[in-house]
């Protein structure tokens, strides 16, 4: 091309469309989620009728069981969840405060709830166009957002996450690295006020941060400094007014997480690993797997930071966004709880980082399997069919193969590349002298 640049317009209408298969994915969960929001036949046992048709969502559960339609400020009454506080990190409970206003039964929480997850997915589908071009079709058009978007407000913490990723990887051409990891440090920050996972990531900012030798030395302290004081600022600004006015009420929270046994509904790899033992509620399996849990996630955490300063020390640059990927998977697989819906959590990064398509599709299917075996599992034993049918086995595969495939995910992860888009606003196709680079290349 004589070392002319020629641009030509962006591919809107594939956009949109991607935009569209992620709206419409969120409604078909809404859909799948209202019979739960209404009682069910009164000759059928709610436990039965849930499991059926797979309707559960935590959305609808806590409308009752923290007493949300009393519209209750979160957090600063009382010493126990409930009277509207939830489960989560301040910002949830105070979102779900909010978004409960308008309405007063579960089916209006659910539907607003949803409508606010649509324009999530939606923002989370073009932030990673705006990073990985056509692979955001991984998460605009697989099973998860049809899943989960509704499930719970995950969602509010994944968008806190992609914006973090966009910020480092597609920043304005104006701002300084500085400013760059101030303000991913802030979305990650933000995130972690939402749902705790999103604090992880300033680990790995941090070392890119400091170790990147792209910069003097007094610049590189000064984003590092940026990134965390901006990440762990927010995080005190979100709580610290919280624990002034009611520490016990803040403190519930955590509380709550930290004594939640591990039982079947965890779905983690250690109550059914540990069977028959682990079924005991209340037994002494109980606090032996709570310290394993925590053991195996904080010795994962270790190990991948560990190697992520090699291998900044040896480039010259680190692979933050790999790491923050690895981190994820090390949670997500030793963690008491394996919640459906932490797939939403990982799979922007299934996105983002160069991942064979036939890997990606392995975990979504073995999620599916969990998911689907789980639900009519407890199906079959509410009306006394016991656990030899199909649905315990492929619940039995997708736990242990998701297990599996986030181990192999660790690995890949940290020995793979983030995935780009040509630099520049809409460049896509863009030929350089000669060479044609296309948006979004697998």
């Amino acid at each position: 091309m004589n070392g002319y640049r020629v641009r030509v317009h962006p591919r809107l209408p594939e956009r949109l469309a991607m935009c569209v298969v992620a709206a419409v994915a969120t409604v078909l969960n809404v859909l799948l989620k209202l019979p739960c929001t209404v009682p069910g036949p009164p000759d059928v046992p709610r436990g039965a009728f849930v499991s059926r048709y797979g309707c559960w969502s935590d959305v609808a559960a806590l409308w009752n069981s923290r007493q949300l339609v009393g519209h209750v400020f979160p957090y600063v009454t009382g010493s126990q969840l409930g009277n509207g506080t939830v489960e989560y990190p301040t910002l949830t409970g105070v979102w779900v405060w909010l978004t409960a206003l308008p309405v007063g039964s579960a089916h209006g929480f659910l539907l607003v709830t949803g409508a606010v997850a649509g324009v999530l997915a939606v923002v989370v589908t073009l932030l990673l166009v705006r990073v990985a071009g056509r692979r955001a079709w991984i998460w605009a058009a697989t099973p998860p957002l049809a899943l989960y978007a509704a499930y719970n407000w995950d969602l509010l913490a994944v968008v806190c996450t992609v914006a973090g990723l966009v910020v480092m990887l597609r920043p304005p051409s104006s701002w300084s690295t500085t400013t760059r990891y101030a303000v991913a440090g802030l979305a990650f920050g933000l995130g972690g006020a939402f749902k705790l996972y999103p604090l992880m990531f300033l680990a790995p900012l941090a070392i890119a941060a400091l170790l990147d030798q792209d910069a003097v030395l007094r610049v590189r302290v000064r984003r590092t400094v940026a990134a965390l004081g901006s990440g762990v600022g927010v995080v005190l600004a979100a709580n610290v007014p919280f624990v002034l006015v009611n520490a016990p009420g803040w403190l519930s929270v955590f509380e709550f997480q930290a004594s939640r046994p591990i039982g079947a509904s965890t779905m983690s790899v250690w109550y059914y690993g540990l069977l028959p033992w682990s079924a005991d509620l209340d037994g002494p399996a109980q606090q032996a797997m709570g310290t394993m849990s925590t053991l195996a996630t904080a010795l994962g955490i270790i190990a991948v930071l560990v190697v992520t300063v090699v291998l900044a020390r040896r480039r010259g640059s680190a692979p933050w966004v790999q790491s923050a990927a690895a981190l994820l998977a090390v949670y997500m697989v030793c963690n008491k709880v394996a919640s459906p819906q932490y797939v939403l959590w990982l799979l922007p990064f299934l996105v983002v980082v160069r991942i064979s398509g036939w890997w990606i599709g392995a975990y979504l299917v073995a999620d599916v399997c969990a998911v689907v075996g789980f639900f009519r599992n407890t199906y079959y034993q509410a009306i006394g069919a016991g656990t030899d049918t199909w649905a315990y086995q492929a619940m039995t595969v997708g736990i242990w193969g998701r297990a599996a495939l986030l181990v192999v995910f660790v690995v890949f992860f940290l020995r793979s590349t983030v995935v780009t888009r040509p630099p520049g606003p809409n460049t896509l196709p863009v030929a350089v002298r000669g060479t044609v680079v296309t948006e979004g290349t697998p």
